[in-house]
């Protein structure tokens, strides 16, 4: 089960305490399809914790149902909060600390720091500081036991309360506050069209373990039922970032690179190979990980009856299965590239899968192909 990082200040957190609901998105912004691929990742029974700028971190809340849409027109809350936030998600009390954990304490104070090792570091919150443009951070069950350990440590709960307030730490209400907003327009009933790179990120975010394509890539009888879904994960100090990590109830890590074209290249296998050393190395609870690259099938035809970045090159090569230059090199290019991976010999990596997805006319997926 994932932990949700919502960054806040004193006068939203009050808000979020006051009627009990968290979230996302850029101010003034109908869609930020970012935002949406955070928010999307998170499903009914997870946790959400707040991050009180320049004051710290306090947890936790459940969530108890899926994230909706507020429109940007007439937004409910809005003048309190003094900014949009269009993607939104309910909460209940869970285990609800009293004090903030501050950031040196969660990141480097060494006294809270498991075992005094680097690899119990909270790497996730490190790295989004690093590119702090997002108001929602996914981590992982490790982080998150480790971080609920830290905001423990000389707390107190609040035991028994369903609204709370906010005054140098969160305290009890008697006035009892309700969401009176509009929470039924989910924002998971997406169709599956793909035009860019992002639609296909929002879809795995938000359809994960719900949809039987996207279940052709995650497999779920074989490596689990997805538990944790990050979307574009930074995993060093020099910013590399990868389209999504999810985690499964087996511990198995699926590392997910998209493609919204037929493409290969070196910086994709340093990308994929770089992130798999790095979850290999600071991300011991997982069993296994897999990485996988998902490219969209090249075009099929060239309409003119020229160009070489094609599937097939003529009527002819296709109703003779003769495929182009250009496409046997690629996929030549792809099987080498399994191979070179394999011989890295990174710690727990499985091998590289890379599917091809396939759109109709009208850009609707529908089917992935697993290349051999």
């Amino acid at each position: 089960m994932a932990t949700h990082i919502f960054t806040v200040n004193e006068k939203t957190f009050k808000i979020h305490l006051n009627y009990m609901f968290a979230g996302t998105g850029k101010d003034g912004s109908a869609h930020q399809s970012g935002a949406l691929a955070d928010i999307s990742g998170i499903r009914k029974g997870d946790n959400v914790c707040f991050y009180v700028m320049n004051k710290g971190f306090f947890g936790f809340f459940k969530v108890k149902d899926s994230p909706f849409y507020e429109g940007v027109e007439n937004q409910y809350l809005h003048e309190e909060l003094g900014k949009n936030l269009t993607y939104r998600v309910l909460i209940e009390p869970y285990k609800v600390f009293e004090k903030a954990k501050s950031e040196w304490d969660v990141m480097e104070n060494p006294d809270f720091i498991k075992d005094h090792s680097i690899y119990n570091m909270q790497w996730g919150w490190i790295f989004k500081k690093l590119n702090a443009n997002r108001g929602c951070l996914s981590i992982d069950s490790y982080e998150s036991m480790l971080l609920e350990n830290i905001i423990e440590q000389e707390n107190r709960i609040l035991e028994n309360v369903s609204n709370y307030n906010y005054e140098d730490g969160i305290i009890k209400r008697n006035e009892k506050k309700i969401y009176e907003g509009i929470t039924n327009r989910k924002i998971r009933n997406f169709p599956n069209i793909i035009k860019i790179e992002e639609d296909l990120r929002i879809l795995f975010t938000s359809e994960g373990n719900n949809n039987d394509l996207l279940n052709i890539v995650l497999e779920p009888q074989q490596n689990g039922k997805i538990n944790f879904i990050s979307n574009e994960v930074i995993c060093s100090f020099s910013e590399r970032k990868l389209d999504l990590v999810l985690g499964t109830e087996k511990q198995f890590c699926l590392l997910i690179e998209l493609k919204n074209k037929f493409v290969f290249d070196k910086s994709i296998y340093n990308q994929l190979k770089e992130y798999s050393r790095w979850i290999s190395a600071y991300k011991m609870h997982y069993e296994k990980i897999i990485p996988i690259l998902i490219i969209r099938e090249a075009n099929i035809l060239p309409i003119k009856k020229r160009g070489k970045y094609f599937k097939y090159l003529s009527f002819q090569d296709k109703d003779l299965g003769i495929l182009s230059d250009w496409y046997q090199n690629l996929s030549e290019e792809i099987k080498q590239a399994k191979l070179q991976l394999k011989a890295e010999n990174i710690s727990k990596l499985d091998n590289l899968k890379v599917y091809i997805f396939e759109t109709d006319t009208d850009n609707k997926l529908v089917n992935f192909k697993l290349i051999e």
